[in-house]
């Protein structure tokens, strides 16, 4: 007789009692009413029927199963089989559900060393940890009468008042906001990150707690998760799944994304009055953790967190996760084992096919999360971090394999399947994982530019002043020292009209000197006079810079041109451009992960797409500068004219340091690139342009996902975005 399942004699012969302590209520769940069993010793709740409830109910120790069927058939109304009853008992003594006293059979030192197991790799894992403190149900008792005014409509609409408040002053200053959030994982940054994490992960469990407790739930226990050493609080609100409203679930469960939200509106508006300061800081931190962070980890249905009970509860489907799990499991057997299942897999019914697609989903999910913290660990935290790294992903893998390996031997034994299959299929798979993960393949490396004309060069202002000619228009041809712009500036040409007035009266003192024969006067008014040759020389040569000529022969390009009379030009702002005519180049900027590949394609062959003719051109990469700019490469490939590349207001103009300083810069370093087109005569200056080829070196996905993520965790700690190739 087998000890790991009850036999119908031996099912038959127990005297089966529900242990003390479980509560039952009435729900109404997907357009049918459902019991739902509340077990607060363990913080879990289990959905029956109400027919399956009659029964179990009626499960008092003092009758067999045998006897509850004939009580309950006396008593009339529809009534569960015998083989129903004993899968009914079987479930409930699984789920630990039935006094110990009334359960014969060996399984309870088995059980007892699952759940030492399972508690050792909750304990011992390095990367996620869960630690209870205290019970918190008396305080909120005392708390909730007091906030009890701000849990209805008026605190609603209060909370929307705020939040659109918050929202509207960031997306006036968002320029301003991406700038400060550059560097935000620096070292510099750690102690306001933590303030800030600390502040919103405390009210976003005090605010779950207040909710539950609002709603006449009780308040079990709160503690803390560390994942990957950054804490984590918690509330056991799960008493709230007993209640019969699933709105009021689902407040519950959105309660701390309510809390974190307003926070975060509120830290917005403090953000966008103050200036640069810790609180300034402070508030910003906590608009990017309150918003960003919360909805990709606590409003993620994908990971039990609130967006998981969210939806569980607004698709009516409770135990979402676990019931995917098993889903998942089952068909992992049956692919593997190739045995035949007792339950159809193919889904029939709305919440089949919601249990299959979420339990695939959050499985794809789950390994991804994990993944990533194992290499976030091991390249963050250098060699410990790999240990631990290591350790966690053992911890993590284990019990689930050594359960689903479990599951596969019972099918075997069972005569489910067979071992040739699984092994064969097993190995197919890992080698097909091995495939998608190792196999070397080459990147396509991609850049987006401008087409210009060859040995193109940029004629800024070097002195200010009023356009006052403009004597071409773009696209003209010009020659070598042609007149091109003039400018004017009244205030410079009266300086130096005045230092050509002191010339002419030191001048006349160092004659009269020498006419009286004081030589010592005399050397001392001729280096007073050779002073302001030199200077008005310089300040002619300065004003001389106001006419704008042709540096070689070639075309002018400038859609501004003709239209910019009567302009004041600052120093350094471009006036136009002057190329090479008939022959063509791409100016690209490059980020600094594909700076490499670029350098390693110079003097070869590239494919050049120009969208705007749905054409490709062929191209030579003749130049790749040899350091990381946040100078734009060309003004249309910004996102302030409509480009691809981010702006940022630049640290100078920000801090006032120098008025003339451009107010925006590129958010990253990129570095400028040049592609020569030799075949194509036909083009525009100004046209967009994507340079396109094949990486020469090989790489996989696992060394790809491993080189971007540190790449990513570099750049967002070290507060600067470098300015150097990093190869």
């Amino acid at each position: 007789m087998s000890t790991q399942n009850f036999t119908v004699r031996e099912a038959g012969a127990l005297r089966p009692r529900l242990r003390e302590g479980l509560r039952f209520s009435i729900q109404q769940q997907a357009g049918e009413r459902v019991c739902m069993i509340e077990d607060p010793a363990a913080s879990r709740f289990h959905r029956i029927g109400l027919v399956e409830h009659r029964f179990v109910s009626a499960l008092d120790g003092r009758k067999t199963v045998a006897g509850v069927l004939a009580q309950l058939a006396r008593e009339g109304g529809t009534l569960v089989s015998e083989a129903e009853a004993m899968q009914i008992v079987h479930w409930l003594k699984e789920q630990n559900l039935l006094a110990v006293d009334s359960v014969r059979g060996s399984n309870t030192d088995r059980e007892m060393r699952e759940q030492v197991a399972r508690a050792a790799a909750t304990w011992l894992n390095p990367l996620v940890c869960k630690i209870p403190l205290f019970r918190p149900d008396a305080f909120f008792a005392r708390v909730e009468p007091l906030l009890r005014p701000l849990l209805g409509w008026a605190g609603l609409l209060f909370w929307l008042a705020i939040l659109i408040t918050g929202a509207v002053h960031v997306a006036m200053e968002w320029p301003r906001f991406q700038a400060d959030g550059e560097g935000l994982l620096s070292r510099d940054n750690w102690l306001w990150i933590f303030l800030a994490w600390t502040l919103l992960k405390v009210a976003h469990e005090f605010s779950h707690g207040l909710f539950c407790k609002h709603y006449g739930a009780t308040v079990r226990e709160a503690g803390a998760i560390l994942v990957v050493f950054v804490p984590m609080g918690y509330v056991d609100a799960t008493a709230s799944i007993g209640l019969a409203s699933r709105w009021r679930r689902m407040m519950i469960s959105a309660a701390g994304l309510y809390m974190e939200f307003f926070l975060a509106a509120v830290a917005a508006i403090v953000w966008a009055r103050t200036e640069p300061g810790s609180l300034h800081t402070l508030a910003h931190h906590m608009v990017i953790i309150g918003t960003v962070v919360t909805l990709f980890f606590n409003a993620n249905p994908l990971m039990r967190f609130d967006g998981y009970y969210l939806l569980s509860d607004f698709l009516e489907v409770p135990n979402l996760a676990t019931r995917g799990r098993q889903w998942l499991h089952r068909a992992f057997l049956a692919l593997l084992t190739g045995g035949k299942q007792a339950t159809p897999l193919r889904p029939r019914t709305r919440e089949e096919w919601i249990t299959a697609v979420y339990g695939c989903a959050a499985w794809v999910w789950q390994i991804l999360v994990l993944v990533g913290l194992l290499l976030v660990a091991s390249i963050a935290l250098r060699g410990g971090g790999l240990l631990l790294a290591i350790v966690g992903g053992i911890l993590w893998f284990a019990i689930p394999l050594l359960r689903f390996w479990s599951m596969m031997t019972k099918a075997i034994r069972s005569g489910s399947g067979s071992v040739f299959t699984l092994v064969w299929r097993s190995a197919l798979l890992l080698a097909l994982a091995g495939a998608v993960l190792f196999f070397p393949w080459r990147r396509t490396i991609g850049s987006d530019g401008v087409v210009e004309l060859a040995d193109t060069r940029v004629l800024h202002a070097e002195c200010p002043g009023f356009i006052v000619r403009e004597l071409v228009q773009d696209g003209d041809l010009v020659q070598e020292g042609q007149l091109l712009v003039e400018l004017a500036n009244d205030e410079a040409t009266a300086e130096l009209a005045e230092r050509k007035l002191a010339l002419a009266q030191q001048e006349l003192r160092a004659r009269l000197a020498y006419t009286r024969d004081d030589m010592a006067a005399f050397q001392s008014q001729q280096i007073r006079t050779a002073a302001l040759r030199r200077e008005i020389a310089e300040r002619e040569a300065f004003l001389a810079t106001m006419q704008i000529r042709a540096p070689f022969t070639g075309r002018v390009t400038n859609r501004q041109l003709g239209r910019r009379q009567g302009v004041f030009a600052h120093a350094g702002d471009e006036i136009l451009r002057v190329g090479r005519d008939g022959e063509f180049e791409v100016k690209l900027a490059v980020r600094e992960r594909d700076e490499s590949a670029f350098r390693g394609k110079i003097d070869q062959p590239c494919e050049v797409r120009l969208p705007a003719r749905e054409s490709v051109a062929s191209g030579l990469v003749s130049r790749v500068e040899a350091r990381a700019t946040r100078t734009p490469t060309h003004p249309a490939l910004t996102a302030l004219a409509g480009g691809p590349l981010p702006m940022r207001r630049a640290e100078e103009h920000t801090q006032g340091q120098d008025d003339s300083s451009p107010a925006y810069e590129l958010a990253e370093p990129y570095f400028a690139a040049t592609v020569h087109l030799s075949e194509r005569t036909d083009l525009l200056p100004g046209e967009m342009a994507r340079v396109r080829f094949r990486d020469a070196h090989p790489t996989s996905l696992w060394s790809e996902t491993n080189r971007r993520l540190a790449q990513w965790i570099q750049r967002v700690t070290s507060g600067s975005g470098g300015g150097q190739s990093g190869t």
